[in-house]
């Protein structure tokens, strides 16, 4: 009778701030920070340098860890109240923001993008989006002073979805005009 034996891979993990050195290709799991690493062992294997080398993962992504990829953010928008949720500043390397984003109210969602740009301390803007359902949720966008503008959403306590709060998932992209 043939014997079956089953194994377990287990990993290192712990705070980040305690997370040891890993050793060649030895994974570690940062519990608070929910980073993962991978070791990249000694200058005699052949590492550039001693150390821990964190794999990017969504949540880099998130957390704005990676160069070049927006951080994304999350916010409740109360339903019937109205919520300022992020401002975009302009200057002469940006004059535009582009905020993509994602609204979820109970169960309908709404996906879009809103452009905004200055020229000549005159804010304009557009917005183009989709929405499986009339969510009752709106977003405005208001010219601060000559380099600001400040976005805010409003949940309706009317149509579809009265009475449930939106959570808005959302991120920039600067514009750059030549």
């Amino acid at each position: 009778m043939a014997i079956v034996q089953i194994s377990q891979i287990k990993h290192r993990r712990g705070t980040n701030e305690n997370l040891p050195q890993l050793g060649s290709a030895e994974l570690g799991w940062s519990v608070d920070t929910q980073q993962l690493y991978i070791g990249n062992g000694t200058l005699a294997e052949g590492a550039p340098d001693i150390g821990n080398t964190e794999i990017l993962t969504e949540l880099s992504a998130a957390r704005g860890d990676i160069p070049g990829l927006p951080a994304t953010y999350t916010q409740t928008i109360t339903a019937n109240t109205t919520a300022n949720i992020a401002s975009a500043a302009f200057d002469s390397s940006y004059p535009g923001t582009t905020i993509n984003y994602v609204v979820q109210r109970g169960t309908n969602v709404r996906t879009g993008a809103i452009r905004i740009s200055q020229y000549l301390s005159n804010m304009s803007y557009d917005e183009e989006y989709n929405e499986t359902a009339d969510i009752a949720f709106t977003l405005t966008v208001t010219q601060v002073g000559n380099a600001y503008a400040q976005l805010s959403a409003t949940a309706a306590n009317t149509g579809v979805s009265a009475g449930i709060n939106a959570n808005i998932k959302y991120s920039f992209a600067n514009l750059s005009f030549s």
